[in-house]
């Protein structure tokens, strides 16, 4: 069945059952960043295979919202659909087209599992008089044959020495959370808040170690839903020594629905699905917030912060030989970007504890650089030569950490404007790496210092500074944010994050550093500053040293030093040889 004999039976069904538009998200009942293959509803009745997007299917017209990553990839996947694209930022979105299309009282459906309550909201507040039904399936119904399963790898228990704090710590600590908001039951729906809180992990999810799961606290009472073939004994005996009870997956629904009217109960709309908010009895009072356990993880303790320097540790050693492998090679030109991107990964099996990547490696090697979230994937791979400049974003996970690391080498000569850009990208870097500041700041003041060296010279860049990262869990984690954008989620001891501004120049290069960080305290307990986790060599190469000021080239140095010492019993003959070299002062 090809795309427009999907789109067909789907506008069958809808006339069939009085449907004037579906709308077919890119999202779980979990509203996860990356989706199980079983989920991938949007591809499969668009054709598109970009990470982010959104496909809304009228009885006449079919359309597909993405964003500014996905423009070219989207026009070339969609060109023998019945899909038109809609560049979101530039042409109208996605509510806006309903409002035109459909009229007054015309009825729109949508799998309410799969979207979420604040997108909901969005939804029914700007549709006025148009219903819409959130219990309609047709994607489950037209593919039937070739859909991937569900998942069905077992749980795994996540030790305490890795993760620092026991089931019942965590517990207590939510409870407490709890009682000062007045609340009576938590609910659950993101799939790595459920792993966390009851140190468990799993394989359901490429490049995040979760297993598709719901939870409900109550002052008493912990649940955890999941389906029942993943869990074996041991988990079953696990669960019970931390007093969780076990029940089955879809059982969340029928329980939420059980809630007594007049109890108080809070839940994340950005991590609930509609379907679990309307099965809540009318009299049921909601507080609606960030993820209390959203808010848990993101203050790494002592445990995890110890175990997240070791697993950066062997992403630096990992990192350092992949660098020396690639100078050496590229001059044979044998050597293209998915090739790199797959040594790469070699070199972080190699270390041990290594469970997969946190992401997929972004390799870009001169002017495909200048896409932020270039695929090499989806185009032909450019082969990697002996000049200018090559990009590589990428990320392990290891069950002492997560990790993510950008960084840009010199593959021989180099353009004025390379060596510039990177400079400034540098100092733009090193700006919010050395900044402190007072308690209560929120990740817009970061933002704002790192792109101040950038815009002083009419640059910036079209991304956030910085996102949280996950323990042993997603490399994109809340709920503060390092962004133009104050979620007012302030800085506090423990957070961890990136710093990563870019420069990027289409047609031409495209660079960008980053440094995982941790906030500590600072000059006195009223201030905080950054100390990294990542002391992977920044190439030296590109700087044009004149345009460093004093301190940063000492920052600089003083990083470079400790690569050294971190790395240099680790590494022998060549890797040891290419350490000294990337690590010698300016």
């Amino acid at each position: 069945m090809n795309i427009y004999e999907r789109v067909d039976s789907l506008r069958k069904m809808m006339r069939d059952r009085n449907i004037d538009a579906y709308i077919v998200p890119t999202s779980d009942p979990h509203q996860s960043e990356y989706l199980p293959n079983y989920y991938k509803t949007r591809e499969f009745i668009s054709g598109f295979t970009g990470s982010a997007g959104t496909a809304v299917i009228t009885l006449e017209k079919a359309g597909l919202w993405t964003d500014g990553r996905y423009f070219t990839q989207a026009e070339k996947e969609l060109s023998a659909t019945p899909f038109k694209l809609y560049r979101m930022g530039q042409d109208i979105d996605y509510i806006e087209f309903l409002n035109q299309e459909i009229p007054d009282f015309g009825r729109i459906g949508l799998d309410g599992r799969c979207l979420s309550l604040s997108e909901y909201t969005n939804l029914s507040d700007k549709l006025g008089d148009r219903l819409i039904r959130t219990d309609i399936d047709y994607i489950s119904e037209i593919w039937k044959q070739d859909r991937p399963k569900l998942p069905q790898d077992k749980v795994l228990i996540f030790e305490e020495k890795y993760a620092g704090q026991s089931v019942s710590e965590k517990l207590s600590v939510l409870r407490a959370m709890m009682k000062q908001r007045g609340v009576d039951y938590f609910f659950v729906g993101a799939s790595e808040d459920v792993a966390y809180l009851y140190n468990l992990r799993g394989n359901d999810i490429t490049a995040t170690p979760v297993f598709l799961s719901f939870a409900l606290v109550t002052k008493d009472k912990a649940y955890l839903f999941v389906d029942e073939n993943k869990v074996d004994e041991e988990i079953e005996i696990y669960l019970e020594a931390n007093n969780v009870e076990l029940r089955v997956n879809d059982d969340i629904y029928n329980q939420v629905n059980a809630i007594p009217g007049k109890s108080v109960v809070y839940l994340d709309p950005n991590r609930t699905n509609v379907l679990i908010y309307q099965k809540l009895n009318r009299n049921v009072r909601v507080k609606k917030g960030v993820n209390l356990t959203s808010l848990m993880k993101a203050l790494k303790n002592k445990v995890e912060i110890a175990n997240m320097e070791r697993a950066f540790h062997k992403d630096a050693i990992a990192l350092t030989k992949f660098f020396k492998w690639v100078e050496t090679g590229v001059a044979t030109g044998n050597i293209d970007e998915i090739m790199a991107s797959n040594k790469l990964l070699e070199f972080r099996k190699q270390q041990p504890e290594f469970l997969e990547f946190s992401f997929e490696t972004i390799s870009a090697y001169g002017a495909n650089a200048a896409m932020p979230h270039y695929d090499p994937h989806k185009s032909h791979p450019a082969t990697l030569k002996p000049r200018g400049l090559y990009l590589v974003d990428s990320g392990g996970q290891y069950l002492d950490g997560t990790t993510d690391i950008t960084r840009v080498i010199s593959l021989g000569e180099m353009t004025e404007d390379e060596k510039r850009h990177y400079t400034l990208t540098l100092k733009a870097h090193i700006a919010a790496m050395t900044a402190k500041f007072l308690k209560g700041t929120t990740g817009s003041y970061l933002d704002a210092v790192c792109r101040y060296p950038l815009n002083k010279e009419g640059l910036d860049f079209n991304h956030g500074t910085g996102h949280g990262i996950g323990f042993v869990l997603g490399v994109h984690e809340g709920p503060m944010s390092i962004s133009r954008r104050d979620r007012g989620v302030s800085l506090e001891e423990g957070m961890v994050f990136s710093i990563e501004p870019g420069i990027y120049i289409e047609g031409s290069h495209g660079i960008r550093i980053e440094n995982i960080v941790h906030v500590v305290r600072s000059i006195d307990e009223n201030f905080y500053e950054l100390e990294p986790f990542s002391y992977i060599p920044i190439d030296t190469r590109p700087v044009h040293r004149y345009m460093l000021e004093q301190w940063e080239v000492d920052w600089l140095n003083s990083y470079h030093e400790t690569c050294r010492k971190n790395l240099e019993s680790e590494l022998e003959g060549d890797d040891l040889e290419y350490l000294y070299m990337m690590t010698e002062k300016i």
